[in-house]
């Protein structure tokens, strides 16, 4: 049967990652969660990318070389002398490398820590690639964050088919909505109707009755309906009402000679235009608040930028 530590695990190519792996394996190693790493890329390190307790409670230092074919005896002089001027100072630094275990660099540190032993310096040791994905097995959980492919993805139950069914029917729709401008244009009141909130009405109107549009979310499709159907009011209302077009503003003027309504039937019909526009503005505020509390896949921002684009 294999096992996860009789199992090869492919280097990371990244040098961040690479460190994320290093301080996993060794808080694996030591039972330690509580290592850190050690600044940013850019900064002055002094030979130390994570730092912390080992399991015997000694403050050492791991250097993180992301070398995969071979590390240097060289490369192991100079991680050691900068690794001398970390503050504090550690009592032992491991060099981490995805390189694989080599005989002759095991050789060349047990030479070099007798040597140092004498002056009373801190050792040195080797992690090879072998050492640290055996540790990173130690743990399923971690061995899964950093292979996840290494593991079968679980069957999406019906629940999570509909949502994301859902999801994808939303988006069709919201590709044809910019709540921000929108919102800004409906601000105007009844005197003034940009011709994007028609445009817009015409596309949601199409889709919404498509026949492949259905939503399973029963809260989800009362506010979505709820909200065409204000939508719908306001354009019924605007096609009844008394508007001239102004091309350089892309906008619909009502006719209100010295700011007055010609007569009553379009005096109340320009009330009725500004109760629908405010009932609008709530219905979108409830759309919005329900994606935003419900529904985090969807970024309401950028589904409006795409929108933004589309007129």
């Amino acid at each position: 049967m294999v096992t996860y530590n009789s199992m090869w695990l492919a280097p990371p190519k990244s040098w961040d990652e690479f460190e994320d792996m290093c301080k996993s394996s060794f808080q694996l190693r030591w039972s330690n969660p509580n290592l850190s790493r050690h600044g940013r890329s850019g900064q002055k390190q002094d030979g130390v990318d994570v730092y912390g307790a080992d399991s015997l409670g000694h403050f050492v230092g791991i250097q993180c070389k992301n070398t995969v074919s071979r590390i240097s005896k060289a490369t192991i002089d100079d991680e050691l002398l900068k690794a001398e001027k970390f503050s504090p100072k550690i009592t032992a630094l491991y060099i981490a490398t995805t390189a694989p275990r080599d005989v002759s660099i095991q050789s060349y540190v047990r030479t070099l820590n007798e040597a140092r032993k004498l002056k009373g310096l801190f050792p040195v040791d080797v992690a090879f690639w072998d050492d640290v994905s055996f540790d990173l097995t130690k743990d399923p959980a971690v061995l899964r964050m950093y292979y996840p492919q290494m593991f079968e993805q679980p069957q999406p139950t019906r629940g999570e088919l509909l949502r994301k069914r859902d999801i994808s029917n939303l988006l069709t729709l919201l590709n044809f909505i910019d709540f921000y401008s929108t919102i800004d244009h409906l601000q105007w009141g009844a005197k003034y109707i940009h011709s994007l909130i028609i445009s817009e009405y015409d596309n949601i109107h199409s889709t919404f009755n498509s026949p492949v549009f259905q939503l399973s979310d029963a809260d989800l499709e009362n506010v979505t309906y709820d909200l065409a159907t204000a939508w719908r009011d306001l354009i019924v209302l605007f096609r009844r009402a008394p508007y001239n077009f102004l091309a350089p503003q892309d906008t619909y003027s009502f006719i209100t000679p010295g700011d007055f309504c010609r007569n009553q039937e379009e005096n109340d019909l320009f009330d009725e235009i500004t109760h629908s526009i405010r009932n609008l503005r709530v219905k979108i505020s409830d759309f919005c608040d329900f994606i935003n509390n419900h529904y985090h896949e969807i970024n309401l921002t950028e589904t409006s930028a795409r929108a933004r684009k589309y007129y």
